[in-house]
């Protein structure tokens, strides 16, 4: 089967070249390649001539003032008519990155409290910016545009942050984490920015941190809101950390003269982490465990209260006090 499939295969491509060796297919193959040489010739010799061509450009408004926003009837396009070789116009295609003229907002000369002037004049230079120095413009449209403002209303919300942090073992926070600024200044409409209470930052996942790390976030903004500086930095103070242990004594510094308070025990151990760079400056004065009187008399029925730790510096952590229940005994002394 397969003998006889090959050799229908060769008799045909036999018969196809016989076919396109007759004279008469030369004759036609020889026509037309003459007939393609001259229409390059012919094409070569046109694209030599000038032809007309109109272009829309999109027109970018630049560095616009984040207190301002454009109106939506701003013109977003300009129509030109140019003149220019053949040559040049397929070159000139080719090169999208010569399609939009930028407009710099901060230069233009105001017309009102609301308008700013853009004059033929600055979009006829900055259209031949995009040009070639050969390449004629006939017209342009619009030739000229009053660009529409609004001035927004501003106002300082406070920056929320959106972290989740994890330290290496034996590593913690030994400080509040911070942002800077912690005020965003806001614009946008009034009745947008008098529903604000706080701008998020967007959210950051940091793990494994075991020194302090500083990273810039970007804010979360709301829908039709601007802001000068779209992201804050958030310092996040890590240091190694380690255990100490103090012996502290239980206060109650409101007892009344006709009354004798009795704690049992009257101190306590207190267990913490400190980081290491304040090992030696955290000492017992530094700490304290102060009940007023009246928390006494509230439990008074039981005779047993429950303790904590009232006075300790923002760097201490996983306070542990042991035990965590006194009991005592009130005598009063007429």
């Amino acid at each position: 089967m397969q003998h006889k499939l090959k050799s229908a295969c060769e008799s045909i491509l036999l018969q196809v070249g016989v076919f396109f060796r007759r004279q008469k297919w030369k004759e036609i193959g020889i026509f037309i390649f003459f007939l393609l040489l001259s229409f390059i010739f012919w094409f070569m010799q046109a694209l030599q001539q000038d032809y007309e061509q109109r272009i829309v450009f999109p027109l970018r408004y630049k560095n616009v003032p984040v207190e301002w926003v454009l109106s939506d009837n701003n013109p977003n396009a300009i129509s030109v008519l140019i003149k220019e070789k053949g040559t040049n116009l397929l070159y000139f295609f080719w090169k999208p990155r010569f399609r939009s003229v930028d407009i710099s907002i901060p230069s233009l000369p105001k017309l009102s409290d609301s308008t700013l002037q853009i004059s033929s004049r600055l979009l006829e230079s900055e259209l031949s910016r995009q040009l070639m120095a050969s390449t004629s413009i006939i017209s342009f449209q619009p030739r000229e545009i009053e660009l529409l403002y609004d001035t927004l209303s501003s106002r300082l919300i406070p920056v929320s942050v959106q972290l989740s942090v994890a330290m290496r073992q034996g590593f913690q926070l030994s400080d509040n984490i911070t942002v800077t600024p912690a005020e965003a200044l806001l614009f946008g409409s009034s009745r947008i920015l008098e529903t604000l209470q706080e701008v998020q930052t967007k959210h950051k996942a940091l793990d494994d941190l075991a020194k302090t790390t500083e990273v810039k976030v970007q804010l979360a903004l709301p829908p039709g809101v601007k802001v000068e500086s779209d992201n804050v930095k958030i310092t996040i103070p890590v240091e190694e950390f380690t255990e100490k242990i103090f012996q502290l004594p239980v206060q109650c510094l409101d007892i009344p003269e006709s009354y004798v308070l009795r704690i049992f025990p009257s101190s306590v151990e207190i267990t913490c982490n400190v980081p290491l760079s304040q090992f030696r400056e955290l000492t017992d004065d530094k700490l304290e465990i102060s009940i007023p009187f009246a928390h006494f008399e509230e439990h008074q029925a039981t005779g047993k209260i429950p303790v904590k730790v009232t006075r300790q510096p923002a760097y201490v952590t996983n306070l542990a006090v042991v035990p965590n229940e006194l009991e005592f005994i009130i005598e009063h002394h007429d």
